[in-house]
């Protein structure tokens, strides 16, 4: 058996892998890191899976094909932060998004091989944090077998039932430039734009009776040139948290748009998930974005991880080491549980 490791052991473990800078772009000398652990830990099939210069998907296998995979991106978000222990605290970027989930995972999957679990394997992938590169590659994979999917995110160990979408985009605003103080000689961009914001704002979104309601988030306006004149040009950056299909929100997004003169550009999107969480975990639902959305098109997904996601980006963020052990627990018997259920 697979000896467990003390708090300390696992304190140093993460804080040393805290240490590498592997922010969005700057994966590599993370994803050489974990190779080399892997390989020792007993994952010998090792396939580097291209997604741009410099960077990989790594996914690892043992002499077995996988039927269960531990998945996670190893990007984080900037900026790289000191890295300290604080009692029973590690803080550090990426200590719970998701640097220490996959440390948990790592822990469990030694124990899956101790015991002579063969069949698991790992799928590590870059840029979930900006664009999902590398699970949109991910897909390309030939993985022939792949029975189920565990995706670490920080979700305070409850297994995920459903996630939000996701709708991006930027509204534009265009005007006549002309002196202030005479309205009949121009248009002011931010007045259509103020009242276009305001159409969306206050629309009647749809609402769902797990993931609760559609919301939305003006991120950035800008515009004008002076206030002493009328605008010539105006936008904001908007993101809605969806729980229903995007193609329709958009086209009532890009309507309302329409009636205030305004135009809608450059949207990027994702569909809400909806899992098949095991019985007999807790659960819940999260109303942020996760490589899941793509990583479904490999093999059903379990969404779960150690941490908590409001920590995950903060210059505080840390994570409870009795938290990532349990996290340990939770990944060994939900893997175990997967392999189990061979349909």
């Amino acid at each position: 058996m697979a000896a467990h490791p003390s708090p300390d052991s696992l304190a140093n473990h993460l804080q040393s892998w805290l240490r590498i800078d592997s922010t969005s772009g700057q994966e590599r000398a993370f994803l050489e890191t974990l190779e080399t652990e892997l390989v020792q830990a007993g994952f010998t099939q090792i396939t580097r899976q291209p997604v741009a210069e410099g960077r990989w998907n790594l996914l690892a296998t043992t002499d077995q094909p996988a039927r269960v995979l531990f998945s996670t991106h190893v990007d984080t978000v900037p900026p790289f932060l000191p890295v300290r222990r604080q009692d029973d605290r590690i803080y550090g970027r990426g200590a719970c998004d998701t640097k220490g989930g996959l440390l948990a995972m790592l822990e469990a999957a030694k124990r899956l091989l101790a015991r002579g679990q063969r069949e698991v394997g790992f799928l590590l992938v870059v840029g979930e944090e900006v664009d999902h590169c590398g699970a949109k590659t991910s897909v390309n994979l030939n993985l022939d077998g792949l029975e189920r999917i565990l995706l670490c995110e920080p979700t305070r160990n409850k297994v995920v039932a459903a996630q939000k979408g996701m709708l991006k985009f930027t509204l534009h605003t265009e005007g006549v430039a002309g002196h202030s103080a005479f309205p009949d000689r121009g248009v002011s961009a931010i007045e259509r734009l103020l009242n276009a914001l305001q159409a969306l704002r206050t629309d009647d979104w749809p609402v769902d009776p797990l993931l609760g309601p559609t919301t939305l988030n003006v991120g950035t306006i800008t515009g004008g040139v002076a206030a002493n004149v009328f605008a010539p040009a105006a936008s904001a950056q908007i993101l809605m948290r969806a729980v229903s299909p995007i193609v329709p929100l958009l086209e009532r997004v890009e309507a309302l748009a329409r009636e205030h003169e305004a135009r809608i550009e450059g949207a990027v999107f994702n569909d809400p998930v909806f899992f098949d969480p095991p019985a007999g975990y807790d659960t819940d639902t999260v109303p942020f974005n996760t490589d899941a959305t793509y990583l479904s098109q490999l093999a059903p997904v379990w969404l779960v991880g150690p941490g908590d996601i409001r920590l995950a980006h903060a210059d505080h963020e840390h994570i409870e080491l009795s938290d990532l052990q349990a996290g340990i627990e939770l990944y060994d018997a939900l893997a175990s549980q997967a392999l189990a259920d061979r349909g």
